[in-house]
C-alpha cells in the first residue's frame, strides 16, 4: 500500500511539474519573425545607392559575431553581370536602410453592430511592416559615391583552416629521375 501510495505519489508531483517545463522548453523557440528583424538572407541582393540616390553597389554579404550582432555589409562595387565586382567591407552601422514604403493589408478596427468602423482589412503604408513583410528593407544608402567605393581597398575573407594547413604542408617533392633510370647510390636488385 505505501509502495502505491509512493508511485502515486512521484506520478502525481511530476505532472503538476510537467506544465512548468514544457513552458520552459516552449519559451525557447521563437515562433515567428518579428516586425523589426531582418532576413540576413533577403539582404544579399538589395542595391547600395550613394547619397546622390545613384546606384553604387549590392549588398554581397553580411557578416555578424558570434552574439549574433550584424557588424560588417560586403558590397560589390562595379563589374558586369557579376564578373569583374570588387567587395569592399563598410560597417553595418553605416549603411541607413530605406523602404519605399509600399501599401501593406493590416487589420482595422472592428465593425460595429450599427454597420460602422473600418473594413476588417485596410490599406495602409507602414515601411516596418512592408519590410516585415517582405523579409529586408528596399535599399541601403551610404554616404559615399561609386568613385569612393572603387577606390576602397579589397574586402578579404578569413582563410580557412583546411586552406591554411594545406598552404603549411608542402607536397612531397617530385622526382625528375626517369623511371628505367636508377636512382643514384642504388644498389643493383639481385638477378636470380
Amino acid at each position: 500500500m505505501l509502495k502505491q501510495l509512493g508511485y502515486i505519489g512521484l506520478i502525481g508531483g511530476a505532472l503538476v511539474a510537467f506544465p512548468a517545463l514544457a513552458q520552459t522548453a516552449g519559451d525557447s523557440f521563437v515562433k515567428e519573425q518579428a516586425i523589426n528583424q531582418w532576413r540576413a538572407s533577403k539582404l544579399v541582393g538589395v542595391s547600395v545607392m550613394g547619397a546622390d540616390q545613384k546606384k553604387i553597389g549590392k549588398i554581397a554579404d553580411v557578416l555578424f559575431d558570434h552574439d549574433g550582432n550584424a557588424q560588417v555589409i560586403v558590397i560589390g562595387v562595379g563589374g558586369f553581370l557579376g564578373m569583374g565586382a570588387k567587395e569592399v567591407g563598410v560597417p553595418f552601422k553605416t549603411m541607413q536602410w530605406r523602404t519605399e514604403g509600399r501599401t501593406v493589408a493590416t487589420a482595422g478596427p472592428p465593425a460595429t453592430a450599427s454597420g460602422g468602423g473600418a473594413p476588417a482589412t485596410a490599406a495602409k503604408t507602414d515601411p516596418a511592416a512592408t519590410e516585415a513583410n517582405q523579409g529586408y528593407p528596399d535599399m541601403g544608402v551610404l554616404n559615399m559615391t561609386k568613385a569612393q567605393l572603387q577606390s576602397a581597398p579589397d574586402f578579404h575573407y578569413a582563410p580557412s583552416p583546411e586552406a591554411d594547413a594545406g598552404a603549411s604542408a608542402a607536397p612531397p617533392p617530385v622526382s625528375t629521375t626517369p623511371m628505367t633510370q636508377k636512382p643514384a647510390g642504388a644498389t643493383p636488385a639481385p638477378q636470380n
